[in-house]
């Protein structure tokens, strides 16, 4: 899917703006506090039904209004007629309409708009906490993988119902959560593990294509030790798990790391090189969603210039001239735009919340 159309009404200082998007490069530029992020981050709202930049909607909304609005129309492939999508988000609701249907949860949404972020704090996904590797697995293998949301909700599920007897001091009834979470934690770990060897070729070309010879490569961690089924980990770790009230195994301590001649990337490699692998593993993971399910998706890259020098600007533009993606990409300074030299490109001027198209 690739946006053909966008607008968004009351997101931050954007208080109205419309849009026509190229289906391949979108360059958003604009001093600081213009409202570049601020566009972005309602692509990402109409992808996703949430902001990347707060967890609370009024902080989205413009001052003085009541609600947001972000509507779109997105295509699936040329002479194809585009699909309707839209969210509105108030401080206390969130209404969500895909083909003019109305939506209870975002997963289809989600499914039917894929959009991936790289923003500054992207570069913290291999040096931070391993909550972000677990959903950057997750949102891939939710792509990929037709069951894999009902699989990891179900394990969700029982995680918390056993997490509530643990604090509760009691093991009785137990068993019954411990087979549960075994069950949907198996299945959950085998689709994040499949995720990873589909990705890793393309995590390779794109690691060799920004950092030249590693040799790089992903290593997961299940989250328990796996050379025997997590039931019995969880059996063994029954009176560990009661005196800390919650449960020390499974895929929610799932994890990976990038590692370079057998060793973790993050020990030796500069911070410079550090965020050439992020970039490499996010669009890696761009180009599988593209090339297995035909869905070009939409790429978000958000301050290109604080996260690129010049000459990997460069490299990341002659990467993108290989793609069939969508890109938004902002920047303060237009001359970064000069050796793009591709086609089908846009530039969209941000002044005070006001966009037009240069």
């Amino acid at each position: 899917m690739t946006l053909a159309k966008l607008d968004v009404s009351n997101v931050r200082n954007i208080a109205s703006a419309s849009i026509a998007p190229s289906p391949r490069l979108n360059f958003i530029v604009g001093p600081n506090g213009s409202g570049k992020t601020s566009l972005l981050e309602a692509i990402h709202i109409l992808g996703r039904a949430r902001s990347f930049r707060s967890t609370q909607a009024g902080l989205v909304i413009r001052l003085q209004q009541d609600e947001l609005t972000v509507t779109g129309r997105v295509r699936d492939g040329p002479g194809l007629e585009p699909i309707p999508l839209g969210v509105r988000l108030g401080r206390r609701k969130r209404e969500i309409a895909l083909a003019g249907a109305r939506l209870q949860t975002s997963a289809e949404l989600i499914r039917a708009f894929p959009v991936l972020l790289i923003q500054p704090a992207s570069s913290g996904l291999l040096e931070g906490a391993p909550k972000a590797r677990r959903q950057f697995l997750d949102w891939g293998t939710f792509h990929l993988d037709g069951g894999f949301l009902d699989n990891w909700r179900g394990y969700a599920r029982a995680l918390s119902q056993r997490n509530a007897l643990l604090r509760s001091g009691t093991g009785r009834g137990i068993d019954i959560w411990n087979h549960e979470l075994s069950r949907y934690g198996t299945i959950v770990n085998y689709a994040r593990a499949c995720y990873v060897e589909r990705l890793r070729p393309y995590f390779h070309a794109a690691a060799g294509h920004f950092l030249g010879e590693g040799p790089f490569d992903l290593h997961t961690t299940a989250g328990w030790d796996t050379e025997k089924p997590l039931q019995e980990s969880l059996r063994a770790e029954l009176a560990q798990d009661l005196r800390d009230g919650y449960t020390h195994s499974g895929p929610h301590k799932g994890d990976f790391q990038v590692q370079a001649a057998g060793r973790s990337a993050k020990n030796y490699l500069s911070r410079g090189q550090m965020k050439l692998l992020v970039f490499a593993l996010l669009l890696a993971q761009a180009q599988l969603l593209e090339e297995s399910l035909g869905a070009r998706g939409c790429v978000l890259i958000d301050d290109l210039a604080s996260e690129l020098d010049s000459g990997n600007r460069g490299k990341l533009l002659e990467f993108l001239t290989l793609r069939q993606a969508q890109f938004f990409i902002t920047a303060t300074d237009p001359c970064i735009l000069e050796p793009a030299g591709l086609a089908e490109t846009a530039v969209f001027q941000v002044e005070k919340g006001r966009v037009t198209r240069v």
